[in-house]
């Protein structure tokens, strides 16, 4: 099971909120989709599985994001990044650029596209490809994290 958060801007705290339910829920790995915001958010993230992340268009300092995930054991995808969960094709990137996030829907090779940048929840189905966005842990009218079944497709999001 995935665990999806985006938007943190530096919240810890907030980071720290939807790891546990990850903890208490059995997720597998943590899937962070941008503005991540700060060093201490990989911190938060590194004790629930794996931990991942891409950046978003607020994160400035990518380099020390980068260095300091590579010392947790977290992994950068960077801008973009694909993963393949028991046969699952899944693509993640923050979603502020909208000509890539078209062109991907458009090619229809991915599963899932896990997304954030946007300050609502989104889930909709283009084709064959289900887009999915657990709303922002800062910054929107309501926090929010989720839990992702990508084997069942079963989608919970969680008001935090």
């Amino acid at each position: 099971m995935l665990g999806l958060v985006s938007n943190s801007d530096g919240r810890a705290d907030a980071v720290t909120d939807a790891v546990n339910v990850f903890a208490a829920s059995g997720v597998d790995t943590v899937i962070h989709l941008g503005d991540v915001g700060g060093r201490h958010v990989l911190d938060a993230m590194k004790d629930v599985g794996d931990a991942a992340f891409v950046w978003g268009d607020r994160d400035k300092d990518r380099m020390v994001l980068l260095r300091h995930a590579h010392k947790l054991g977290v992994h950068c995808w960077g801008l973009f990044g694909e993963l393949d969960y028991d046969g699952k094709r899944i693509a993640v990137l923050h979603g502020d650029d909208k000509k890539i996030l078209k062109r991907i829907l458009d090619e229809q090779q991915y599963d899932y596209i896990l997304m954030g940048h946007e300050m609502n929840v989104e889930e909709k189905t283009v084709g064959k490809t289900r887009l999915i966005n657990p709303g922002p842990l800062y910054g929107g009218t309501s926090k929010s994290a989720a839990l992702f079944d990508p084997l069942t497709g079963k989608l919970t999001i969680v008001p935090l």
